[in-house]
């Protein structure tokens, strides 16, 4: 019975329309894998080994079924076996169609985290099943009774495509996959003449929370990750799991944990969160031009006007009328002052960084109150403990809702409740103003919906929007966060 594989056509497809430039890259990667007979073969020689590997994976990608494969890496396992190759080179060369095939993935996909990431982890959980059922099969063409049982573990355990490990209750290591290499540059043997290896790579900034987990002996331990720097200098993001061991007495044995490079997702994570943030940038200056537009623009337009009616009345000698127009002059200023240093102070409030969201809030809201005419109220339970990031969020949170009562509403009132509790924050603004229908406002780009409610999605938040015609408007936003300098894993 065959294993079950991915079925992924498209996949299959760009792996064919680049099929001779992969095979190229292969050769010439081969050379730099570790004691490698590769570099002894000629380029057409690669190309015809190549061309039934990729045949066989081409046909699996695109129908789902293993029996290709299957049959492909039987011969493999035959061939080793006759040959005298290495089996690390084998599994080497397997795996290194994934380093050769990768940058066309990029350039096809590239604009498209979505596809690249189901692409990738297409291609991946192919790779892992060929390796699994090559050292199987391998296993398989030996003769039998050269193994024994320690054998027939290590033969299957080495080819995993995850970099495996075992430790004692002192931290030695009982065994150390070859992936280890892979992943870190540095070999089984390495790790194993030098237990406190590992901890040694890890990055500085992540060594304390994985020697917390670490520390954690014999209990069922949640996965986590974290990162190491490679032999060659490069920072490589690790998936770890492990579980305690047990013999059948219920004596504890050590760990055993597993590896998975996770660098490639990673790496698109951090692209989403960049275009996530850059977008939440221009969400922010769209809003200032409108606000900049709506309010100051505005004012200093009426009161050029203003000045061009002085002077005309002036010239007519109308001293009323010129006097009217400069005190209008004067109160238009005053406010056109008081428009642009709020939204200067919405730019980069420093006193949300200084004394914290609460202060913010405070603040912003005698400048609505200023304005406006609107009584404020602010009340705020629990002790505040947020990271800037997710505090900054919630202000501009508030500042569009603050201008969505300041342009819509006809407000009289505005309350602001800021709960704190364990690792929970809720925001709620509630007016008793003239209130709208929810359904036809989400339709509309004017009411700040949109932008109140991307940033909730930004935080990982809940949004719950009460309100009706005549019945007053609440936005409430609830979200979850750890606290800055806590524990990452």
């Amino acid at each position: 019975m065959t294993p079950n594989a991915p079925k992924a056509p498209q996949l299959a497809a760009l792996l064919k329309q680049h099929q001779d430039e992969i095979t190229a890259a292969w050769a010439e990667m081969s050379r730099d894998i570790p004691g490698s007979r590769y570099g002894e073969y000629t380029l057409d020689e690669v190309s015809a080994w190549l061309s039934l590997e990729t045949e066989a994976t081409l046909k699996t990608l695109t129908t789902g079924s293993y029996e290709p494969t299957e049959a492909y890496l039987r011969d493999v396992a035959l061939g080793t076996l006759e040959s005298g190759f290495g089996i690390a080179e084998v599994i080497e060369g397997l795996l290194l169609y994934r380093e050769a095939a990768l940058p066309y993935l990029h350039s096809a996909y590239g604009e498209d985290e979505v596809q690249l990431n189901r692409a990738v982890a297409a291609l991946d959980a192919y790779l892992r099943l060929k390796v699994g059922r090559f050292g199987y099969l391998y296993a398989q063409a030996m003769d039998a009774e050269l193994l024994d049982s320690e054998q027939r573990f290590r033969t299957v355990a080495d080819f995993a495509y995850d970099w495996e490990y075992w430790v004692d209750p002192d931290g030695a290591y009982l065994y150390i996959s070859p992936s280890c290499q892979r992943i870190t540059g540095y070999s089984a043997q390495e790790f194993q003449a030098d237990p406190n290896l590992l901890e040694r790579i890890i990055h500085p900034d992540d060594r304390d929370s994985y020697l917390s987990h670490e520390s954690q002996e014999g209990s069922g331990l949640s996965p986590f990750e974290f990162r190491v720097i490679t032999r060659g200098g490069e920072e490589c993001w690790l998936e770890h799991v492990c579980q305690p061991v047990y013999n059948a007495a219920g004596t504890y044995l050590g760990r055993r944990g597993s590896n998975r490079d996770v660098s490639e997702r990673k790496r698109v994570e951090e692209e989403l969160e960049q275009h996530l943030r850059d977008r939440a940038a221009a969400d922010e200056r769209s809003r200032l031009a409108r606000e900049l537009h709506d309010s100051v623009t505005q004012t200093l337009y009426s009161v050029n006007l203003h000045a061009e009616a002085a002077g005309m009345a002036l010239d007519a000698g109308n001293q009323d009328v010129v006097a009217q127009s400069l005190q209008k002059l004067q109160t238009m200023t005053h406010q056109a002052m008081m428009d642009l240093r709020m939204l200067i102070f919405e730019l980069h409030p420093p006193i949300l960084k200084d004394e914290g969201l609460a202060a913010a809030l405070r603040a912003r809201l005698a400048t609505v109150e200023t304005r406006a005419g609107l009584q404020t109220e602010l009340r705020v339970e629990g002790e505040e403990r947020l990271p800037l990031a997710l505090a900054q969020e919630l202000f501009w949170i508030a500042v569009e809702a603050f201008n969505n009562v300041l342009k819509h509403a006809h407000a009289r009132r505005v309350q602001v409740n800021l709960a704190f509790a364990g690792d929970k924050v809720r925001l709620s603004i509630t007016d008793d103003g003239l209130g709208f229908d929810p359904d036809s406002a989400r339709s509309q780009s004017g009411m700040g919906l949109r932008s109140i409610a991307g940033r909730v999605e930004h935080i990982d938040g809940q949004l719950t929007l009460n309100t009706a015609p005549g019945r007053g408007t609440t936005v409430c936003v609830e979200a979850q966060f750890a606290a800055e300098g806590g524990a990452n894993g």
